[in-house]
């Protein structure tokens, strides 16, 4: 069951330009950025290293999202 707004109060999404920082975590989908051999860490290549290395920049990124929207007006 869905709960209705009452009467004079909106429901639904609300922009918050924090919003714009949840498409960082989306930058590692676009592969050709980091599909490349060198530099290695730790006898890995980059494109392995990189993806390892956005899995705590989302994570940072949607938690500070969450953080500062969460007691916004609805």
């Amino acid at each position: 069951m869905t709960k209705k707004a009452p009467p004079g109060q909106r429901s639904g999404l609300i922009w918050s330009n924090w919003n714009l920082l949840l498409l960082v975590p989306m930058l590692m989908l676009i592969t050709p950025l980091f599909n490349v051999d060198e530099p290695r860490v730790w006898g890995l290549p980059a494109f392995y290293w990189a993806q390892f290395l956005f899995v705590p920049i989302g994570v940072i990124c949607v938690a500070l999202v969450y953080v500062k929207t969460k007691d916004g007006d609805r």
